[in-house]
This record gives structure tokens, C-alpha cells and sequence, in this order.
């Protein structure tokens, strides 16, 4: 399939998807990569040499709908890849119904576009991991921790750790924006603030170095979100599937979606609570061998089901038929 890629018009992570996307596709169909903001003169200069069957987006806040209108025109089949549902719902509403097909990380917000809004084609696709990149390595004493969170402080994040540093005595690292977030416990002597945003290759290796990760997920209602409608998300997010290549233990907020990936208790382990998260904690610290081999069984788990060149096959094959 001759496929013209439309970038989201967004840095640092988007960037790094659209990669992982990009080879994947490029590895069984003809692709041309144009910026969102190119505008509609240079899109149709695009399409005229290559005659794309498809077009696909993440995203698609910065996408003019000019773009995908003149598009639909052409007979194109026009996809979007909304990655940050059901937390920015009140914008990916309005643009669904100008695309002939919605992806969503989301099944809470899959629900809605199709029950709600009646669009015939919606799919539920989870982002996924690059294996090449998360992978089991050894790592240096500064990636080193009983307890590692990454990812940026949502409030929720921020009391987990407030809770583990005053009633466990585990040594915690946080990777992301923390220095604000944690500014009063930056002398305690457990805790290493690792700041600032870091290059996938070099989270890996903070997961790698952790005894367990921790894994939550954003909260529909924060006040920063765009979500009117409060949709409680029931995915997990794409930081489960690369921890899970690290082969790096994790302990992940409970979503119903999450027996659809893993088997509870053999290649994953979820939390409910804060006090249910420390008890597990407790038990996973004195348990390397049982916690090595969940991990184990996590990293086959996403080898064989939960990479990018998997989730590509899914896409294309149903955009195909």
C-alpha cells in the first residue's frame, strides 16, 4: 500500500512514535513522511507524484481539516491515531467524524465514538514498544533503585511517592520534571531526582536498573486535561509495554483492559490501593526469584504481541479490508 505519513506537528515523544511507525511501515509499503504544517499546496504537490491509497496522522490537533478534507476528496482513505485519549475528548470528537477511520489507545473513548457518535469504523490500538531499544541490559550505579517511577508528576504520582518515602524505607529514583513536584523532600536520603526529559535509549536503562518500576496512569479529571465529559479510561499506556521489554518488574495501576495484554499474576502484577501497593512492594523485594520470572514471562508477552511492528500489521490490515 502506498501510504502518505502526516506528522502530529509535536516534539520530544511524538517524535520518537512516528519513527517507531514510519520504519515499521516502511518496512512492507511504499511511504512518503510530510509535516502537518506543510500546508494543503505542498500535500497536493505530495499526492500528485505518489498517489497515496491512505493517509495517516497521530494526533490530529494540528492537522488543518482542509488537509483531510481535500484528501477524502481523492478518494484517499484518511486514518487518525489518537494517542492521548480519553484525556483531551473534547477536541478528538469534533475531528473524528472527518476521518474515515479512528485508532484510539483507548477503549472507554472507542466506546464513545462508536455508541455515541455512530462512527462505523473505530478501532481500539494500544501505542506499543521498539524491542530494539527497550531491552534487558546491564546498567551503572547511577541508574540504580528499589523504586523507580517515570513520567511526568501528575498530582496522583506525587502523593504515591509522598506515601512510599514516609512509610517505606525503599530507595526511590523519579525520572521526568520532579524537581518542583518533590522540592521538599529533595534532601531526603531516599530519594534521586533524575530531571528533566530523557531519550527513550536512556529511560530504558533507569528501568533496567530498578528492582521495581511504578507504573500509573493519568487521571481523567485533572484540571490541565480537556475531557468535559469525565470518560474514565480503562487502557493501560504504552510505559507498561516498555517496561515489560526491559524485562524489568512493574507494578502497575489496576485498568480493566489490562487482562486483554497480560496475565495477572504471571506476566504482570497490579495494585488497587496505596496500602495494597506497599504490601506488594514488601513482598516483591524479598521475592527476586518469583519477580525476575514474571518480568521473564512480561518480556515474552511483549515480544510476541505488544511491539510497534505489530500493532502496524493491525493497522494497515484493517484499514486494507
Amino acid at each position: 500500500m502506498r501510504i502518505l505519513f502526516i506528522s502530529s506537528g509535536y516534539k520530544g515523544i511524538y517524535q520518537w512514535f512516528e519513527t517507531c511507525i514510519v520504519n515499521e511501515l516502511k518496512k512492507g509499503h511504499e511511504v512518503r513522511f510530510v509535516q502537518c504544517h506543510s500546508g494543503l499546496a505542498a500535500i497536493k504537490s505530495v499526492t500528485a507524484s505518489f498517489k497515496p491509497e491512505a493517509a495517516l496522522t497521530l494526533v490530529g490537533f494540528l492537522l488543518p481539516l482542509e488537509i483531510v478534507q481535500w484528501l477524502k476528496k481523492q478518494n484517499i482513505k484518511t486514518a487518525v491515531w489518537f494517542t492521548e485519549d480519553p484525556y483531551y475528548m473534547d477536541r478528538t470528537i469534533p475531528l473524528a467524524t472527518h476521518y474515515d477511520y479512528i485508532f484510539s489507545i483507548d477503549t472507554a473513548a472507542c466506546d464513545y465514538y462508536q455508541k455515541e457518535k455512530g462512527h462505523q469504523h473505530v478501532v481500539p490500538l494500544p501505542l506499543a514498544t521498539a524491542p530494539e531499544v527497550f531491552l534487558p541490559k546491564e546498567t551503572g550505579p547511577k541508574f540504580k533503585s528499589d523504586l523507580c517511577m517515570v513520567g511526568f508528576p501528575y498530582p496522583d504520582r506525587v502523593k504515591m511517592i509522598h506515601y512510599l518515602l514516609q512509610n517505606t524505607s525503599c530507595k526511590i529514583a523519579v525520572v521526568g520534571k520532579w524537581m518542583g513536584a518533590l522540592y521538599k523532600f529533595r534532601q531526603h536520603p531516599n530519594i534521586r531526582i533524575h530531571e528533566g526529559w530523557f531519550q527513550p535509549a536512556m529511560i530504558a536503562q533507569y528501568y533496567n536498573g530498578a528492582k521495581i518500576v511504578l507504573n500509573n496512569h493519568r487521571p481523567f479529571n485533572l484540571q490541565q486535561n480537556r475531557n468535559s465529559l469525565k470518560i474514565i479510561g480503562k487502557s493501560i499506556n504504552n510505559r507498561t509495554f516498555d517496561v515489560a521489554a526491559c524485562g524489568a518488574f512493574q507494578l502497575i495501576e489496576w485498568k480493566e483492559d489490562l487482562p486483554n495484554h497480560f496475565i495477572e499474576g504471571e506476566e504482570i502484577v497490579s495494585f488497587l490501593n496505596y496500602q495494597d501497593l506497599q504490601e506488594k512492594i514488601s513482598y516483591f523485594l524479598k521475592n527476586e526469584a518469583e519477580r525476575k520470572q514474571i518480568a521473564h514471562k512480561a518480556r515474552e508477552r511483549v515480544l510476541n504481541d505488544h511491539t510497534f511492528e505489530k500493532r502496524i500489521n493491525q493497522l494497515i490490515t484493517y484499514i486494507e479490508k
